[in-house]
C-alpha cells in the first residue's frame, strides 16, 4: 500500500511517502515560512523526487493533534482534498504518539512533550514492548510541567522527547535528577515516517473511509475561545 502522510502540527512539519513498512523519501517543510505556504510545493516536490503520481496513492495520513492549530487546520484541510478528489481514505494519527515513536526501541517509558505554550506542554507517556505501544501510562492531555514532573517522578527513569522536552530541559533536568533521559535533535522532531507507519494496518483494516467527520485534536481551547 502506498501512503502519503503528512505533519503540519508542529513548527516543523513534514511529508512522507511510503509503500507498506517501507519508508520511500521524507521531506521537512521550511520552518521560516508558513505550512500554508510551504505544504503543498513540499508534497509537489516529494512527488517529482520519487517518481510517484497522487493517483498512485492508496491512503492518506495525517497528525490531528496536539499541536499548533493554524498548522492543523491547514493539514488536515489539505489532506481531505486530496482524499476527495482522489477518492481514496485518510486516516489521523496522534500527533504525541507519532513523536513517541521515535523511542520505539526503549525499554523504559516513552514521555512525549510539544510546547502548548502558555506555560504548558502537551503530553503523553507510552511503554513500548517490540516496537509497538504496550500502554499508555499518562493519556493526552495539555498539563504544566510542575504537574507532569510529579508523575513522572513515581514512574522513574523515562526517555523525554519532543520541542516541550527542550523547551524545559533543564526544568525536568532539575526535578528529576537522574531520572531523565534525552535523546539527539534529530530525534526530538516528529517525523512523518511515523505517520504513515501507525496508518498502514488502519488502511490495511479498512478504515479512513469516512474521513468527513475526521477532527483536529486541540485538547484545549483557543486564545479567542478562552476570551469569549
Amino acid at each position: 500500500m502506498k501512503i502519503l502522510a503528512l505533519d503540519s502540527s508542529t513548527r516543523i512539519g513534514s511529508v512522507a511517502l511510503a509503500e507498506a513498512e517501507q519508508l520511500i523519501a521524507q521531506t521537512e517543510l521550511d520552518v521560516d515560512v508558513t505550512h500554508t505556504e510551504k505544504l503543498l510545493p513540499a508534497v509537489e516536490e516529494i512527488l517529482k523526487k520519487t517518481g510517484w503520481e497522487l493517483e498512485n496513492i492508496e491512503g492518506f495520513a495525517v497528525a490531528i493533534g496536539p499541536g499548533s492549530f493554524t498548522g492543523l487546520r491547514v493539514g488536515l484541510a489539505t489532506m481531505k482534498g486530496f482524499a476527495l478528489s482522489h477518492n481514496r481514505p485518510l486516516v489521523g494519527i496522534s500527533s504525541l504518539e507519532a513523536l513517541a515513536m521515535n523511542g520505539v526501541m526503549s525499554d523504559i517509558p516513552v514521555a512525549a512533550l510539544l510546547d502548548a505554550k502558555r506555560g504548558e506542554v502537551y503530553a503523553a507517556v507510552y511503554q513500548f514492548e517490540r516496537g509497538i505501544i504496550k500502554e499508555i501510562l499518562f493519556k493526552e492531555q495539555a498539563i504544566k510541567p510542575e504537574f507532569l514532573s510529579h508523575f513522572l517522578k513515581k514512574l522513574g527513569p523515562s526517555w523525554l522527547i519532543g520541542d516541550g522536552a527542550l523547551a524545559y530541559r533543564e526544568f525536568f533536568e532539575k526535578n528529576l535528577k537522574g531520572q531523565t533521559f534525552f535523546p539527539p535533535h534529530s530525534m526530538m522532531r516528529l517525523q512523518s515516517k511515523w505517520i504513515a507507519w501507525l496508518a498502514l494496518p488502519k488502511l490495511q483494516k479498512g478504515e479512513g473511509k469516512n474521513w468527513a467527520s475526521l477532527t483536529p485534536n486541540y485538547l484545549r481551547l483557543s486564545d479567542a475561545e478562552r476570551t469569549r
